[in-house]
């Protein structure tokens, strides 16, 4: 994908998982960080964000009643 989007095939990603996924881009990798994840990082036609994209209020609610629901079928 990387070199897609360096030769312009690809014009631009939004990313929200990513392989080796930590609490911060910059800690991905204990050792050197792979030129391709460098890239990624700086590049100004790529968007990351760290694993939420999911997380809207519509989700929270949902999450919410789900687990309402299974109180309820637990204890009623």
């Amino acid at each position: 994908m990387v070199a897609a989007l360096q030769s312009g095939k690809i014009l631009g990603a939004g990313l929200d998982v990513l392989e080796y996924e930590k609490k911060s881009f910059e800690s991905l990798f204990s050792n050197d960080m792979p030129e391709a994840f460098k890239y990624l990082i700086k590049a100004d036609n790529v968007l990351l964000s760290p694993h939420v994209a999911g997380w809207t209020n519509e989700s929270k609610e949902k999450l919410a009643q789900t687990i309402v629901n299974k109180i309820k079928a637990k204890f009623y």
